[in-house]
């Protein structure tokens, strides 16, 4: 195996030190599997954009996926068979000049499909089309005993992969159903809001007629939850756009200081607050991910890092954000980066984190004073009114909660316990909330 190597998730605000091994095939992938230490075990890992430890391995083994980036797709069918490594943004280049699309993509394009799958991703279009896992037709997995599975939605071994966090094997082979587009652009009508009321009450009634909702939300100054609400469906009008998300500017290391602070955030905020709205034609994928065409954007935190917080809990439940909101606002805790959004229908999975109800994400240095006490106090709270948080973007849950969270939980540990009976895959976030 290879030497050990430093290694952080996208927040880097948790290091680990594992051994990293590459495979270019499936023979490799074989080879790996037979010869693992199962003490400290094996993860599949792609392009590390989870924030937390869902992605690290301390002392174990993480194997590198990318490799597996082969894409085929029937333009008949608009069935695509994409390699577990294969970027969402890869799909989305190779689909688009079919006229096809995937219906459902996150906010950033560089996730591979085995991690689109741990994580059942969401995006914009989640009331309308659901969580990733409602595009796939078959997971073709590599199991701890090194034989290939294929399942499908009929499988309960299916439904444990989705939201699985890739403690079920390897994603060799996902197939996915695309779905058609008229060109590369989307049409979105953006709208001012004052405060977080007129924000959900905008949202509620844009659901209908709009495939894709989001809203970007003011989290400094008095946290009153101004915002500006992004609306936008499938367009006619071609547009000129990058061919690759990549080439936009890079943050630069930035001596390792944290620029995220009360005042720097409150000047963004309303600088973001006070620009020309958007109405009309505007290209697909730069809409799909505003912040891929800004390079190490993670940066800006300094090498202490920052934690993404991402939860959702139930329509009737929305004075739980005036808690929020008033507790960060007690703390100075100032955040360029809240997005609020309103989910459709759950998925089968029993990890699988969108259900119905209101999703907020907040984005926060480390370095702010008291925020851990405060979010672990907000926990109690979210678990108390039925909500939960996003596990592929936690870095601190305690495990005592995450039955509480996700009713399903123990299910699933009977179906894993099954697939991988030895507990072969492991990851420093599975040995923290007792996952594996």
């Amino acid at each position: 195996m290879a030497d050990s190597q430093p290694i952080s998730g996208w927040g880097k605000n948790i290091h680990s030190r594992s051994a990293r091994v590459s495979a270019a095939n499936v023979a490799d992938l074989k080879k790996i599997v037979a010869e693992a230490d199962s003490s400290r075990g094996l993860l599949p890992v792609g392009l590390h954009r989870s924030y937390g430890d869902s992605a690290l391995n301390s002392g174990g083994t993480l194997i590198d996926m990318v490799a597996l980036n082969q894409i085929e797709i029937d333009p008949q069918t608009r069935i695509a068979i994409v390699g577990g490594g294969v970027r969402i943004s890869e799909l989305e280049s190779a689909a688009l000049k079919l006229s096809l699309f995937p219906p459902v993509v996150p906010g950033t394009g560089f996730v591979t499909m085995g991690g689109a799958i741990a994580a059942d991703i969401h995006g914009k279009s989640h009331h309308k089309t659901g969580s990733f896992s409602q595009c796939v037709r078959r997971i073709s997995l590599l199991l701890a005993s090194g034989k290939i599975a294929d399942f499908t939605p009929t499988d309960p071994e299916f439904w444990a992969t989705v939201g699985g966090l890739g403690l079920t094997g390897i994603v060799l082979e996902v197939e996915i159903e695309l779905r058609a587009v008229q060109s590369n652009s989307v049409d979105i009508a953006e709208e001012r809001v004052k405060n977080l009321s007129e924000m959900v009450t905008l949202l509620e009634r844009s659901d209908a007629d709009f495939e894709h909702t989001v809203a970007w939300i003011d989290l400094s100054g008095d946290y009153r939850g101004r915002g500006v609400v992004s609306l936008g469906n499938y367009g006619n009008t071609p547009v000129k756009a990058e061919e690759s998300l990549s080439k936009g500017p890079s943050l630069p290391a930035l001596g390792g200081k944290n620029f995220i602070t009360p005042l720097s955030v409150k000047a963004f905020n309303e600088i973001w607050f006070r620009k020309p709205l958007k109405n009309g034609p505007v290209a697909l994928r730069k809409y799909m991910h505003p912040l891929d065409g800004v390079g190490n954007w993670n940066r800006i935190y300094g090498n202490s890092g920052f934690l993404q917080y991402q939860f959702v809990i139930d329509i009737g439940q929305e004075e739980i954000f005036e808690k929020l909101f008033a507790g960060l606002r007690e703390l100075r805790a100032a955040s360029f980066l809240g997005v609020l959004k309103k989910f459709g229908a759950a998925s089968q999975a029993p990890l699988s984190f969108p259900r119905p109800g209101w999703t907020l994400t907040l984005d926060y240095s480390v370095e702010v004073p008291g925020l851990e006490k405060f979010l672990r106090n907000f926990d109690e709270e979210l678990v108390s009114r039925g909500g939960r948080i996003y596990l592929i973007k936690d870095s601190r849950l305690d495990a005592r909660l995450l039955p509480m969270m996700y009713p399903e939980f123990n299910r699933w540990r009977e179906i894993r316990s099954a697939m991988d009976p030895d507990g072969l895959w492991q990851s420093d976030q599975a040995r923290r909330l007792h996952l594996c």
